[in-house]
């Protein structure tokens, strides 16, 4: 049977449906940023039904669709005006529906979906429940809506469903793939039972609109080589997929070396001559901002699709963690847990006043704050400081302090060859301060932000933070890395 999903990810890429359809296993499963989508769509998913607040819902039934259907059929027998999740079948296609509400004119159906703008897929994602309820002709239909998030939307004591959606009609689209929908059908049923997956070069479409699980399938093997094409910094996926397809993978096989920028000249120099490539100028230029004692700081967010704090907006970064190590001087060496202060915020509390109080408490009053990519941390202060406009000129002080880390390496100051085309802090640490146990993301239960994230909403959700502490030490050690490996990448800087 094919599914509302599988048609989605066969709309995407054909060999991944077929990969799925004959239920290989992904090498690289679904990230945690991939499960905070599907949690995201669940809980948006249960606030869309007070749109429509005396509907029944279709139970889920895993692998029981003809009875799923049989019951939507009982509803709309007996007369309910609104469902949700009502479940479908026309030639062994199955959809379920997020909102059907009966009016006058005939039947509406809603798409619910946690993203704040509607994109191509998601009108697919709509067609297909149109073309299915169009051919099984059980009752008049109106129109096909996508229901997307108001990121306007800041939360006023109880969440108004009317203020937090925007509700927009895709009939007209949804008739106009019409043709292209029966098509895809079609040829999704074929390769389905086809014993060989379908032929089909890389693209764009192997990353978007989501990261296929199956890359590992296609892609060549040499893609993570610090040679390889697919490592040029900022080169369009575009323009690497078209020198892929001239037999173009590797630097060496590059003519026109002098077309490519001056960061992209610098990653072949590098590979070259097997050492980094070092300009003292813009490393001095760096050193000669920095203002001591330095703040090495770093926040940790998460963010909720249903805002559950007052003037909390969808999809808003809520800094819950921060780190800061202090340096007070250049002769002061520090080790990781030296002149480091600390905080998360109380899991059942808003955390932004709190959390603000104490950066004002243990932030020096002068100084250079350094951060890796400063912008973000620039974003959550001035956020904060519009919650709490009673801190807001202590705050935003702090904005006017700031020097970005990563500068001297985007800005051509450094380059070694094992950053692999990226400046982000987990590809420069291990490249400029090697083999050093005490700097290894990999040695942490928690070594990312998505972990982060996740594993401070577990401690939220009373239902699983029976770890409340061993969760809160593994946070506290991995923002604290975050702001040593900061130290230690600038004590590498200073003895260049």
């Amino acid at each position: 049977m094919l599914s509302k999903s599988k048609f989605i990810l066969g709309q995407q890429c054909t060999k991944s449906f077929w990969f799925d359809v004959n239920n290989v296993k992904p090498s690289n499963p679904p990230d945690d940023s991939a499960k905070e989508r599907l949690s995201a769509g669940n809980e948006v998913g249960e606030i869309s039904k007070q749109l429509f607040p005396d509907g029944q819902e279709v139970p889920y039934l895993p692998g029981k669709e003809k009875e799923m259907f049989e019951i939507t059929k009982r509803l709309l027998e007996d007369g309910v005006t609104s469902i949700y999740e009502g479940s479908f079948i026309f030639d062994d296609i199955f959809v379920r529906v997020d909102l059907m509400n009966k009016t006058d004119k005939g039947w509406d159906i809603y798409e619910v979906k946690s993203s704040s703008s509607v994109r191509s897929y998601h009108e697919y994602d709509a067609s297909i429940q149109w073309h299915v309820l169009k051919k099984l002709n059980l009752f008049d239909l109106n129109e096909v809506f996508i229901v997307t998030l108001n990121n306007k939307y800041s939360k006023q004591k109880k969440i108004s469903p009317i203020k937090f959606f925007n509700i927009h009609s895709v009939t007209d689209i949804a008739n106009k793939n019409k043709l292209e929908v029966e098509e895809k059908i079609d040829e999704l049923r074929t390769i389905s039972v086809s014993p060989e997956e379908p032929t089909l070069k890389i693209g764009p479409h192997c990353k978007k609109p989501h990261a296929c699980v199956y890359m590992d399938k296609c892609w060549p093997n040499n893609m993570n080589e610090i040679n390889s094409i697919f490592k040029l910094y900022r080169l369009p996926l575009k323009k690497k997929l078209k020198l892929y397809g001239e037999g173009i993978d590797i630097f060496e096989k590059i003519e026109d070396l002098e077309s490519y920028s001056s960061i992209q000249q610098l990653q072949f120099e590098a590979y070259k001559t097997n050492t980094p490539i070092i300009n003292r100028d813009k490393i001095t230029t760096f050193i000669n901002k920095v203002k001591y004692p330095i703040s090495y700081f770093d926040f940790e967010t998460f963010t909720d699709a249903v805002p559950i704090y007052e003037k909390q907006k969808p999809h808003m970064q809520m800094p819950f963690q921060y780190s800061l190590h202090i340096q007070r001087d250049e002769d002061k060496k520090l080790g990781i847990n030296d002149n480091h202060f600390e905080f998360i915020a109380d899991h059942d509390e808003d955390p932004r006043r709190s959390i603000a109080e104490s950066m004002i408490k243990n932030f020096p009053k002068k100084g250079t704050i350094m951060a890796y990519n400063e912008s973000f941390e620039k974003r959550c202060i001035q956020s904060l400081a519009e919650y709490c406009p009673d801190l807001s000129d202590e705050l935003l002080a702090l904005n006017d302090r700031f020097i970005d880390l990563i500068e001297p390496f985007r800005g051509g100051g450094y380059y070694h060859s094992k950053f692999k085309g990226s400046f982000s802090i987990k590809n420069v640490l291990p490249a400029i301060c090697p083999n050093n146990p005490e700097l290894d993301y990999k040695a942490l239960d928690i070594s990312n932000g998505g972990m982060a994230m996740s594993a401070y909403k577990e401690m939220r959700d009373s239902s699983k933070n029976a770890n409340v502490e061993t969760t809160r030490n593994s946070l506290f050690k991995y923002c604290r890395l975050d702001t040593y490996a900061m130290y230690a990448i600038y004590q590498k800087i200073l003895q260049i």
